[in-house]
């Protein structure tokens, strides 16, 4: 193959992998809101069973992060659910998203990377709760793709 036949080859090639790229990307940052159910986490855990205990819609984009989340489920007299985001894939790094106010969560974020997490997830915390870090998961949801990528 001559020199200038594999420069044209080569420039073909680049186009197709960038006009891919650029798809995949286009689809990531405008990607359809996700609807799922909340079920009630496995006893003994890890992950979540069949019981519904609510709703979740995630919609991503533009780096934007707009959740809204119902409830079913009440808390316990002194306690309160919070949610949170989870990198159950990666890091294990939870982001909470703060707590339910009468079974609704609504939540609008900007991230760089909303897609990085894999879980969602409902912990029941003590109202005066001081400690930054997650309780035990009360229930929550396997993300679907576009997260986890």
């Amino acid at each position: 193959m001559s020199k200038s036949k594999f420069s044209l080859f080569g420039l073909a090639l680049s186009a197709i992998i960038m006009v891919s790229i650029t798809s995949s990307l286009h689809s990531f940052i405008s990607a359809e809101p996700v609807v799922m159910d909340i079920n009630k986490a496995k006893d003994p855990g890890p992950g979540f069973g069949t019981e519904k205990i609510g709703t979740l819609s995630i919609d991503a984009k533009n780096n934007t992060i707009v959740i809204n989340a119902n409830l079913t489920a009440t808390p316990k007299a002194d306690k309160a659910f919070e949610a949170w985001l989870v990198d159950a894939d990666g890091s294990n790094y939870k982001l909470s998203l703060g707590a339910f106010n009468g079974g609704q969560l609504n939540v609008s974020e900007n991230m760089v990377n909303p897609y990085t997490y894999t879980q969602f997830i409902v912990t029941e915390e003590p109202l005066s709760d001081t400690d930054p870090n997650a309780a035990g998961t009360y229930g929550g949801a396997e993300l679907q793709p576009p997260f986890g990528q």
